[in-house]
C-alpha cells in the first residue's frame, strides 16, 4: 500500500501541495487530475521518491524514503516512474540495453537480466525488438520501451505522468490496454496523472488536485455527475465559428509535392489547398510525415518535386506562421516583448508596427500587457505556451499551422487553443491543425485530411477516428516503423545484422587502435595498398555504400582542406613557386599534405565502419572491460563507462535538437545565411541559447530517470561481469593484430 499522510511540498516558499492524504492499493488504478500547475507531477515524483516531501510522509509498503538513502532506494525499486516524453527516460541506444539498465543497477546476474528483459518486452508488446536501435522506433514504440525499462525492475506500483499525451490514437489505445492489464491482471497499483477522459474512465478512484489540496472520489461518482470538479476540469470549450462564413480564396497551395528522407519516400505527390477562413485538420499515425508536410507548407523544407505557393508566390520562411510542438522551448530573449517581437522584426516591420503587433498578439492569447516586461523563462507552463504562440501569430500571416497544439494541456488550456484557432479563422486566415486529439478538433474542422503511406486523402468527419485509430494496426508492431529506415546511432547510423555488427566491440576497438598506429607509420606504396584493402574489407563488412562513406566524411572536409593548404603554402620563403609576399607554393609540402589527408581519410573510414556497427552502449561497455585492470588502481572505470555511454547518446540528440530549434526560428523569419558577421552571430544566438537550455533540461531529466531506476553510487562502482571472447572473435583478433603488427614492423625496420 502507498500511503500519503499530510504531504506538503513548497517551491521558493510557495506551497504547491499542502496536507494531501490518500492511499493507493495494489491492483488499483487511481487517476490524479487537475489543472496545469496544480502539483500533479510534483505529487507523482514524491510518490516514487524522485523528490522528498517538505512535510508529512509518503510510505510505500512500510518504507519511508525520507528516513535514509537505503529506504529511498527501496522505494525506487517498488515504484516505477514513466514520464510523458520517452526521450527523457531512454539512456541506451540498443533496446536490450535500455530495458536491462535498471536490473543491472540492482546487481542481478546476466541470465536473470535477460529473462527480465524478455518478459518486459513481451508485456510491452515489443517482443523481438531487443536488437533494435532505440532511435529507430516510433513515438508509440519508444513509450512502450520506456515502460518496458520500468517493468523490468518488477515494481509493485507505477506512477504514469501523462504517458499518452504525445501518442496517436492507436498507440494510446495500446497503452491504455497495457495499464489495465498491469493493474487488474498483474496486481500493480497505478497512479495515473492525466487530462484524458478516456484514461480517467479506467480509474477505480479519482483524486482531484485543487488549490494545493486533494479531493478523493470513486469512479462511479465522478462520472455520474456527483463530482462537478472533475467534470469541470475535463470540459473543453471548442470555440465559436462565425455562422454562414464560407471559405475564401486559396492561401496555401501544394501541387504534386514529393519529399524523401534517408532513402524513403515520405510524401508522394501530395496536393493540398488551404483557403482563407477555413480550418483544416490533419490526422495520421505517428511517423506518417505530418510534421514534414507542415514544414514544406511553411517553406522550411524544399520538396524534391512539385511546388508550394502562398498567395500565388513561391513560399519562403516567415510567410506562414508555424507553432511546432512545445513551442516554448525556442525562447532566447530576456523579455517577453523581445521574444514576441522577434518574428515581426525579421519580417521588416518598423518599431511602431512591431509594438502594435506584439500588444495585439499578447492580447489575443489572453495575457495582460504588463507581462511584456517579464522574462519568458520565469513564466508558468501555461503562460509560456501562450507567449510562444503569441510569438508566432505576431507574424500577421495569412495562414497558420499548429502542430499538436493541445498536447499535455488541461481543459482550460485546450479551450484557449480552440478559441484562438476560431478567432484566426473568423478573421479570414487559413488554419491547419495537426493533431491526435480528434474528437475535440473535428467539431471545428471544415475538412479532415488523413496522411497515410505518403499520400494525403480526404476523410469524412464521421470516419476520421476509425481511420486514424487503425492507421497503425497491431500487425505493424512487427514491422519496422517509418523511422527505422533512417536509424541514428552515436555517429550517424547503426546498422544491425551486418558481419561487423556481430564482432565483439572490444575486438573492433583494439584493432582500430592498432590500425591508427599502422596508418601513421605507412610510407611505401605496398603499405598503402594493404591499408586500403583492409579498409575496403571493413567497410564491406559494415554494409556501407559509397554514399554512406561520403556522407560520413563531410564533417571532416574542412579539416582535410586546411591540412592540405597548410602544407602546400609556405610562408617562410622556401617554396618553389612565388605567390604573394613571402607566401610560396611548396610541392614537397603539398605531397606531405596529400599523405596526411589520405591517412585521415583511411582512419575516418575505419571509424565510420566501427560506429555504424556498434551502439553507444556497446562502445562504453567495451571501454570499461578493456580498462577493467585499471580499476584495481582506483580509476573509476565503471563511472567512466556510464559517462561515455551518455555522451555518445547525446551526440545525435544534440544534432536533432539543433535542427528542430533552427527550423522553429526559421519559421519566425530568422535568416541564417544573410547579413554580416554581427547579424549572423545575433541570429545564431536564437538557436544556441534555447539549445543549451534544452540540453541542460534534458540532462537533468535523464539523471532523474537514471536515479528512478536505481542508478546510484554503488552502480557507478559496479563493474560488468567478466565475459571471455568467443572463438570467432579471438581468431579475428589474432589474425588482424598479427598481420597489422607485421606490416608496422616491416615499415619501421625499413
Amino acid at each position: 500500500m502507498i500511503d500519503l499522510y499530510g504531504v506538503s511540498i513548497a517551491y521558493d516558499g510557495t506551497a504547491v501541495i499542502n496536507g494531501m492524504s490518500f492511499n493507493i492499493a495494489p491492483g488499483e488504478i487511481v487517476a490524479l487530475v487537475g489543472v496545469n500547475g496544480c502539483g500533479k507531477s510534483t505529487l507523482g515524483r514524491a510518490i516514487c521518491a524522485a523528490q522528498l516531501v517538505d512535510g508529512g510522509a509518503v510510505v510505500v509498503d512500510g518504507h519511508d524514503p525520507s528516513a535514509s538513502e537505503l529506504e529511498r532506494l527501496r522505494v525506487r525499486e517498488l515504484v516505477g516512474y514513466l514520464r510523458q516524453d520517452p526521450l527523457d527516460q531512454i539512456v541506451s541506444s540498443l533496446v536490450f540495453d535500455e530495458v536491462a539498465f535498471g536490473p543491472r543497477n540492482l546487481g542481478i546476474d546476466e541470465d536473470e537480466v535477460a529473462r527480465r528483459v524478455d518478459e518486459a518486452l513481451e508485456l510491452s508488446l515489443l517482443h523481438g525488438f531487443d536488437q533494435r536501435v532505440t532511435t529507430e522506433l516510433s513515438g508509440g514504440e519508444q513509450q512502450r520501451l520506456a515502460l518496458a525499462g520500468v517493468l523490468a525492475m518488477r515494481p509493485r506500483y507505477l506512477v504514469l505522468d501523462e504517458p499518452t499525451s504525445q501518442l496517436d490514437p492507436r498507440s494510446r489505445e495500446l497503452m491504455r490496454g497495457l495499464f489495465t492489464a498491469l493493474s487488474h491482471e498483474r496486481g500493480m497499483g497505478l497512479a495515473l496523472i492525466t487530462h484524458d477522459d478516456d484514461e480517467i474512465a479506467l480509474a477505480d478512484r479519482v483524486i482531484v488536485c485543487e488549490g494545493s489540496t486533494a479531493c478523493d472520489s470513486v469512479r462511479g461518482e465522478a462520472h455520474s455527475g456527483a463530482e462537478p470538479r472533475i467534470e469541470a476540469g475535463l470540459r473543453v470549450d471548442v470555440g465559436r465559428r462565425d455562422a454562414g462564413r464560407t471559405a475564401g480564396e486559396t492561401v496555401v497551395s501544394l501541387d504534386g509535392v514529393v519529399f524523401s528522407h534517408g532513402g524513403r519516400t515520405v510524401l508522394d505527390g501530395v496536393d493540398l489547398d488551404l483557403h482563407a477562413g477555413e480550418l483544416v485538420m490533419l490526422a495520421g499515425a505517428s511517423g506518417a510525415g505530418k510534421s514534414t508536410l507542415t514544414s514544406l507548407a511553411a517553406g522550411l523544407l524544399e520538396p524534391d518535386a512539385g511546388t508550394v505557393r502562398v498567395c500565388g508566390h513561391a513560399v519562403t520562411p516567415g510567410m506562414v506562421g508555424v507553432a511546432f510542438q512545445q513551442p516554448e522551448v525556442q525562447f532566447f530573449h530576456d523579455t517577453v516583448f523581445d521574444e514576441v517581437a522577434f518574428a515581426p522584426r525579421n519580417a521588416g516591420f518598423d518599431e511602431g508596427e512591431v509594438r502594435v503587433l506584439v500588444e495585439r498578439s499578447i492580447g489575443a492569447v489572453g495575457l495582460p500587457v504588463d507581462v511584456l516586461e517579464r522574462s519568458p523563462f520565469e513564466l508558468s507552463g501555461g503562460q509560456a505556451r501562450r507567449v510562444a504562440i503569441a510569438s508566432v501569430i505576431a507574424l500577421d500571416a495569412p495562414a497558420y499551422i499548429f502542430d499538436e497544439p493541445s498536447a499535455a494541456l488541461d481543459a482550460e488550456g485546450r479551450s484557449f487553443i480552440h478559441r484562438l484557432a476560431c478567432e484566426l479563422v473568423n478573421e479570414g486566415r487559413a488554419v491547419l491543425v495537426v493533431t491526435h486529439d480528434l474528437p475535440e478538433w473535428e467539431r471545428l474542422a471544415d475538412r479532415v485530411l488523413v496522411l497515410e503511406g505518403g499520400v494525403l486523402r480526404p476523410d469524412h468527419l464521421e470516419g476520421t477516428q476509425a481511420r486514424a485509430a487503425h492507421a497503425d494496426e497491431p500487425s505493424a508492431l512487427k514491422r519496422p516503423s517509418a523511422r527505422s529506415q533512417a536509424p541514428m546511432g552515436p555517429f550517424g547510423g547503426y546498422v544491425a545484422g551486418t558481419l561487423l555488427a556481430h564482432v565483439d566491440a572490444r575486438v573492433k576497438i583494439a584493432v582500430l587502435l592498432v590500425a591508427t598506429l599502422g596508418v601513421f607509420t605507412a610510407a611505401d606504396a605496398w603499405e598503402w595498398c594493404f591499408w586500403f584493402a583492409a579498409l575496403a574489407v571493413t567497410v564491406f563488412s559494415a554494409r556501407m555504400g559509397a554514399r554512406d562513406v561520403l556522407r560520413g566524411m563531410r564533417p571532416v572536409a574542412i579539416i582535410l582542406m586546411f591540412t592540405l593548404v597548410a602544407n602546400l603554402v609556405s610562408c617562410d620563403g622556401h617554396g618553389a613557386v612565388p605567390l604573394v609576399g613571402p607566401a610560396r607554393l611548396d610541392p614537397a609540402g603539398g605531397m606531405r599534405g596529400v599523405t596526411a589527408v589520405v591517412r585521415i581519410l583511411i582512419l575516418v573510414g575505419f571509424s565510420l565502419a566501427v560506429s555504424s556497427s556498434t551502439t553507444a552502449t556497446q562502445i562504453s561497455d567495451s571501454v570499461v572491460r578493456l580498462l577493467r585492470p585499471l580499476a584495481h588502481f582506483g580509476m573509476p572505470v565503471a563511472a567512466l563507462g556510464t559517462v561515455l555511454s551518455l555522451a555518445l547518446r547525446f551526440i545525435p540528440l544534440v544534432s536533432e535538437e539543433l535542427g528542430r530549434i533552427r527550423l522553429a526560428q526559421r519559421a519566425r523569419g530568422a535568416r541564417f545565411d544573410e547579413g554580416g558577421l554581427v547579424e549572423r552571430i545575433r541570429i545564431w544566438g536564437s538557436v544556441l541559447t534555447p539549445l543549451m537550455v534544452g540540453l541542460f533540461r534534458r540532462a537533468d531529466r535523464l539523471a532523474e530517470a537514471m536515479s528512478a531506476r536505481c542508478y546510484d553510487a554503488s552502480s557507478e562502482g559496479r563493474l560488468p561481469v567478466p565475459r571471455p571472447l568467443g572463438r570467432r572473435d579471438r581468431a579475428l583478433l589474432v589474425v588482424s593484430l598479427t598481420s597489422m603488427a607485421a606490416v608496422i614492423a616491416v615499415s619501421l625496420i625499413g
